[in-house]
């Protein structure tokens, strides 16, 4: 009877170690990189930035806040790719996109992160509404970046502008590969027009 017991658990032990075995595929990280060497020169160049311009914390929901790489195949839901992720959080990367740009256009004196200690003249604050992977029932799909923007003086602290950009770009797989080289595309737009609307 022991012995019985005892090959019993050893088929028992065999099978599950074959189970846990069993090799997942590495997970793909992947980054937000857009390609800005294309941006459209800027007008006024000869004329000298007066303004430190600070970023607040891009809001959004916890969705943006992770790694996941999400996208969208129904009207209300919202799936993550599971062997792919972002190395690091939308908002994260989508931030440090924009103060490159905007340090490089030119029209600020300085372009500093919320986190800085000095003073400012302007304040732009931001809220990621959307950025993800949209699957349509056409068997097509676009990866849709929607964010929006409140231009703020920091001395009487009123808005003096508002606006939000939408970018949707064809993505060419239905897969994380394809939805985060939208995305990077998406984000350049982005980006680009962001330039242009605080010029």
């Amino acid at each position: 009877m022991s012995n019985r017991g005892f090959f019993l658990f050893v088929v028992l032990f065999m099978g599950l170690t074959g189970c846990v075995s069993e090799k997942l595929p590495p997970a793909s990280i992947y980054t937000l990189n857009p390609d800005l060497g294309a941006m459209r020169a800027s007008a006024n160049t000869e004329k000298k930035p007066t303004n430190i311009l600070m970023l607040g914390r891009i809001r959004s929901t916890n969705a943006f806040n992770g790694s996941d790489i999400l996208y969208t195949d129904a009207r209300y839901g919202q799936n993550s790719y599971a062997f792919s992720r972002w190395g690091d959080s939308p908002t994260t990367m989508l931030l440090l996109v924009i103060q490159g740009a905007l340090e490089k256009s030119g029209h600020y004196i300085a372009v500093v992160p919320y986190s800085s200690q000095s003073q400012s003249d302007l304040l732009l604050e931001s809220t990621l509404i959307d950025f993800s992977h949209h699957i349509n029932d056409d068997g097509t799909s676009d990866a849709i970046l929607r964010i929006s923007f409140n231009l703020i003086n920091n001395r009487t602290k009123r808005v003096i502008a508002s606006q939000e950009f939408i970018s949707s770009v064809p993505a060419s797989q239905q897969n994380a590969q394809g939805a985060v080289a939208a995305l990077n595309k998406a984000a350049a737009i982005v980006t680009q027009d962001l330039i242009d609307w605080l010029k």
